[in-house]
């Protein structure tokens, strides 16, 4: 089993990841995508200090969806924390929304490029069609219509609900039962998604991505980025 890990550099500020794919991985590139400042010290990889890429990207979706060469996935992405929540009415509040919109951030935006960059593909895949077979075999064409491809992406995300123990130090709960509480609710919702298999549907040949999101405040749900 092929295993990706992020990690990023404390000096350069650079999201690195470590690929069993491209070299032997150990528990060091384990406790560096682990080390989540300031509860854990950079842990060093061939003399380089990283820290947790959630430092970076909490959700760094784009390293199966820019992997080469591309393949239909499914890919659940799980966000440990809501990315929606009501506005905070005191200071402590205040630090908890904070982290729930630094962890989450990112992933909306990766989405929605990969999105874009997806339907590129898939439109040009068919304009390719199109050609007449005498300019299908020039190598200019071959080359540009190779930026095409018919692979759909399925993105299932899993939006963890807000639980009533937590507050702003949420991210460095690493208590027993704020452990086992995240591990209930994140297996609840997969076998709930994995029961309803939304990516077995039918999808229009242009859409390269597709999002399907449950989450304890919206449900289940196609979404439109």
């Amino acid at each position: 089993m092929r295993l990706t890990m992020g990690a990023v550099s404390v000096r350069t500020g650079e999201l690195k990841y470590f690929d069993s794919r491209d070299a032997p991985l150990g528990i060091d590139h384990v406790m560096a995508s682990a080390a989540l400042p300031p509860a854990f010290a950079a842990v060093r990889i061939d003399g380089e200090a990283y820290w947790d890429g959630g430092v970076y990207s909490n959700t760094p979706i784009e390293a199966v969806l820019d992997d080469q060469p591309r393949r239909s996935s499914v890919v659940f992405a799980v966000n440990v924390w809501q990315p929606t929540g009501a506005e905070p009415k005191s200071i402590w509040e205040v630090m908890g929304r904070q982290k729930d919109i630094q962890y989450a951030s990112r992933a909306d935006t990766h989405i929605a490029r990969q999105k874009e960059l997806h339907q590129l593909r898939h439109v040009i895949r068919e304009l390719a069609k199109h050609l007449p077979e005498s300019k299908r075999e020039r190598t200019d064409c071959r080359e540009l219509a190779a930026y095409g491809c018919g692979t759909t992406m399925q993105i299932v995300r899993l939006l963890a609900p807000t639980l009533d123990t937590e507050d702003f130090l949420k991210d460095i709960d690493f208590s027993s039962a704020g452990i086992s509480e995240r591990w209930k609710a994140g297996l609840r919702d997969a076998q709930q998604m994995i029961e309803s298999a939304p990516w077995n549907k039918p999808v229009d040949p242009l859409e390269g991505l597709v999002v399907h999101e449950l989450s304890a405040r919206t449900g289940m749900r196609v979404r439109e980025t």
